[in-house]
């Protein structure tokens, strides 16, 4: 099934890179974003947009990270059955989820047609598929739930969607209209050079080392020199613990695998598509090819960390997948990995760290940071303005005692220390 040597690195970041500076000497700015990904440039943007000043700084390349590194799913409802996610957290909570990945897609679809970004945008729905009955009947009982709270989801024949030889690996398939997919390099590579247009100031390879709040400003250190700013925020995925050790015990870091295969002669997935709660996904780009990935529940604890390496375990659990959709056989073009920011309760980490001193966080995804980042940072940004934001009021970092701070607060990050 598989290449001698398939390109080391993902599919969407297989593009001629997005040029910007790197940081050097000293500026200043209304807020300061450290993280260049979809959080972050979301955030940039809409800052922008009402007029902001705003300065973004990345380790790396802008969008190489996890950004770079997913399946490229606009989804609004949960991967789960919406049934679990109520258990967890509350008809309330569950609803704020799936609002806000309504909303994303929204913001998502406004922001690729108004700027123009080519990036093999397609919004037909999306569709879930089940291995044993009990995960069917999780989703038949969330339909009702779903739908009273206002989000569509279907229950259709295997044979609607499936072939029959493929039909006989599932037990149910479940549709939701409003989702949507597109080659998210693409897009963050356009939202960029958007966001530089209207004044944002973008740097890659700009890694922030610490960050420390004196006379009512925060100065972070940047490649040696200084930026200053009014309000600084985190949009650094798995890596806000790194600068906020307070956040250890409540985001981790775990690893996504993936592949995508050379174009293939015939459709395989029509439509974006996610199985066995999540765990299995895949979807099938314009020219062909097939991308899919997961299986991180054959090892579990093998996928904590920060490295990007794909491992045979996880990588012959995708080929077993791959083999039952393309049984025919199929050269694999793409190997990579990814690290995704696990949020301790499930839910973003999306508001102040810690008012006082202007500092915030947008983080803690849980593997859903394309599909519910959007919304959340325009929210977030109506936060900074001291204005309410109740689209991610229960996703405030205050609901952690972790992060319910002494009158100090936080006022030293990272290196700073």
């Amino acid at each position: 099934m598989s290449t001698s040597h398939p390109h080391p690195d993902s599919l969407w970041l297989d593009v001629p890179p997005l040029e910007l500076p790197a940081f050097t000497g000293t500026l200043d700015a209304d807020v300061l974003i450290v993280g260049g990904g979809i959080a972050g440039l979301t955030l940039a943007y809409t800052l922008a947009e009402s007029g902001a000043s705003v300065a973004l700084f990345e380790a790396g390349p802008i969008a190489a990270a996890a950004s770079g590194r997913n399946a490229g799913f606009l989804l609004a409802s949960p991967a789960e059955p919406y049934q679990e996610q109520v258990a967890f957290w509350g008809r309330a909570g569950a609803r704020a989820v799936v609002d806000c990945g309504r909303r994303t897609h929204q913001r998502m679809r406004q922001l690729i047609e108004t700027l123009g970004i080519e990036c093999d945008y397609r919004a037909a729905g999306s569709l879930r598929l089940t291995r044993t009955e009990e995960e069917a009947e999780e989703h038949r009982a969330s339909i009702p739930l779903l739908k009273a709270d206002g989000f569509p989801m279907r229950e259709v024949t295997l044979a609607d969607v499936l072939p029959r030889a493929l039909a006989q690996h599932f037990t149910a398939a479940f549709v939701s209209p409003e989702d949507g997919e597109f080659h998210p390099v693409r897009f963050l590579h356009g939202l960029a050079r958007a966001a530089v247009a209207r004044g944002v100031r973008l740097y890659s390879h700009s890694p922030v080392r610490g960050a420390r709040w004196s006379g009512g400003l925060w100065n972070v250190d940047v490649n040696g020199g200084r930026a200053s700013g009014r309000n600084l925020v985190l949009a650094t995925n798995a890596w806000a613990p790194e600068l906020c050790p307070t956040l250890r015990p409540l985001i981790v870091p775990r690893r996504g695998q993936m592949l995508a295969t050379a174009p293939l002669g015939r459709e395989v997935a029509p439509l974006p598509t996610y199985a066995h709660y999540g765990y299995q996904y895949w979807r099938q780009t314009p020219d062909g090819r097939l991308v899919i990935g997961g299986w991180r529940d054959l090892d579990l604890d093998g996928e904590v960390g920060f490295d990007v390496t794909p491992t045979p375990a996880i990588q012959a659990g995708i080929e077993r997948g791959l083999a039952e959709l393309v049984p025919e056989g199929v050269a694999i073009a793409y190997r990579w990995a990814g690290v995704m920011d696990f949020a301790r309760d499930g839910r973003p980490l999306v508001g102040w760290l810690d008012a006082q001193h202007h500092l915030a966080l947008c983080a803690g995804f849980t593997g859903h940071g394309i599909g519910m980042a959007a919304a959340c940072t325009l929210d977030l940004a109506a936060l900074l303005a001291w204005k309410d934001a109740p689209g991610i009021s229960t996703f405030d970092p205050g609901r952690f005692a972790e992060l319910r701070h002494t009158e100090a607060g936080l006022t030293v990050l990272g290196a700073a220390g």
